[in-house]
């Protein structure tokens, strides 16, 4: 599972530290680079070129180096093991859009130009991406980094179970809708199905992960039962 992961990292990592020295010969010093869009695709953050070469591929090491430490860590790293797909999922998911925003940036600014990159790539990078981890938290097993983590969930197995569940499916719809839109009416649209739709699905897993701790049958025989 780490080994994998590693290996994904360091080529990934080693991806963008070529793309950041292809910037630094091809982007002027004391250019601003655009590295934020609103939903409809204008430019609304700007950052020095310097801090974008490096700060994206010292934030896939940082994402790296988290990942990589979760089962070490985790109070639970038998259920940590058997929510490795989650883990990795999310792992290279992460790199990989990090790894896409990153070339885009830099080759769309090494042109001169400020409107999105590759909007439709991201989209349906992202949309590909919750389909899949969405698919791995509903199999998920309670832990303190991955999934739906409430108080109910990390308190009641049948809580976690309904919550994640409810997430992952709602995930999956959500990227298939995601995409749907995209392709067929614009990306504008396709990113407000994203968006809306990721955060209704976690908002929904909160309060099915409260209703499911109340009718838990091991509740009243838990510690933390009232």
């Amino acid at each position: 599972m780490k080994t994998l992961g590693l290996f994904v990292s360091i080529l990934v990592i080693t991806a963008m530290i070529g793309v950041s020295a292809y910037g630094w010969m091809a982007i002027p010093a004391d250019t601003m680079i655009a590295r934020h869009w609103d939903i409809s695709g204008n430019v609304n953050g700007y950052s020095p070129r310097n801090h974008v070469l490096i700060g994206m591929p010292i934030l896939a090491v940082i994402l790296s180096i988290v990942f990589y430490a979760i089962p070490k860590i985790d109070p639970r790293p038998g259920h940590v093991r058997m929510s490795r797909g989650l883990l990795i999922s999310g792992w290279l998911g992460a790199l990989g859009i990090l790894l896409v925003a990153h070339t885009s940036i830099i080759l769309q600014a090494a042109s001169g130009e400020t409107a999105m990159p590759a909007p439709g790539l991201v989209l349906y990078a992202a949309s590909l991406m919750l389909i899949v981890i969405g698919n791995f938290t509903a199999k998920s097993r309670s832990n303190f980094f991955l999934g739906v983590r409430t108080p109910w969930t990390l308190s009641s197995e049948h809580a976690w179970i309904a919550a994640n569940r409810t997430a992952g499916w709602l995930f999956v719809l959500t990227g298939l809708a995601a995409a749907g839109a995209g392709a067929v009416v614009d990306h504008d649209v396709g990113y407000q199905v994203l968006l809306a739709g990721a955060l209704s699905a976690a908002a929904i897993s909160v309060v099915v992960s409260y209703f499911a701790w109340r009718n838990d049958p091991d509740r009243a025989n838990s510690s933390l039962a009232e």
